[in-house]
């Protein structure tokens, strides 16, 4: 099977830091990858480099044949990224943010699909609500509506369940599971078993 990220001897340096250092793997389509290390280990440094989010220092990524730095806005509008943090307009309602994602990649509003990502994230009864209102773990499951907004081929997620209980963090794996149907995920993680999915 073609891979839909490709990357090749790639290493980043930050000044005398060397984040990532001749990294090459090969992840296919319908795969859930996942990044595990602790702090420090370049997990966050990778996916940045893939996203376009920096630069790699050496070496190349494609995201389906495209090169990520020659290519960035062709690899850019395959890629849903969800942040560690919680970059987040608290008053902005659930909906109209799902909304505003996706008109930042040009695409006219899609009711439909949206409402369609907010009832998988079991959110759908909150679409009204101001997001500083939600839970922790409903505002990860937002983060995760909202990168999947413009209905990307590939998924990030960096750290998806940082900070939740044993009970959500599973509700947050089942979800990606289903999630996953036709693209690949790639995800960080601290946690051991969470790799195993």
């Amino acid at each position: 099977m073609k891979s839909q990220i490709s990357i090749e001897n790639v290493s980043k340096v930050f000044g005398r830091h060397k984040a990532l250092d001749n990294v090459s793997l090969e992840i296919e389509k319908g795969e859930i990858f996942a990044l595990l290390g602790p702090n420090g280990a370049g997990k966050t440094t990778l996916i940045s480099a893939i996203c376009g989010l920096c630069r790699q220092s050496s070496g190349n990524i494609k995201v389906n044949d495209f090169d990520t730095l020659t290519h960035y806005k062709e690899t850019r509008n395959q890629i849903g990224l969800v942040p560690q943090e919680l970059p987040l307009d608290g008053f902005e309602s659930v909906y109209n943010s799902c909304q505003f994602s996706r008109g930042l990649f040009g695409l006219k509003e899609s009711r439909d699909h949206i409402e369609k990502i907010l009832k998988t994230l079991s959110l759908f009864d909150k679409r009204d609500e101001q997001i500083f209102g939600l839970s922790g773990g409903m505002k990860r499951r937002l983060l995760i509506a909202k990168a999947l907004a413009h209905e990307p081929k590939i998924l990030f997620l960096d750290e998806p369940t940082s900070g939740l209980d044993p009970f959500s963090r599973r509700s947050i794996w089942d979800i990606l599971k289903s999630a996953n149907i036709g693209r690949c995920t790639v995800l960080t993680t601290h946690f051991m078993e969470e790799a195993d999915l």
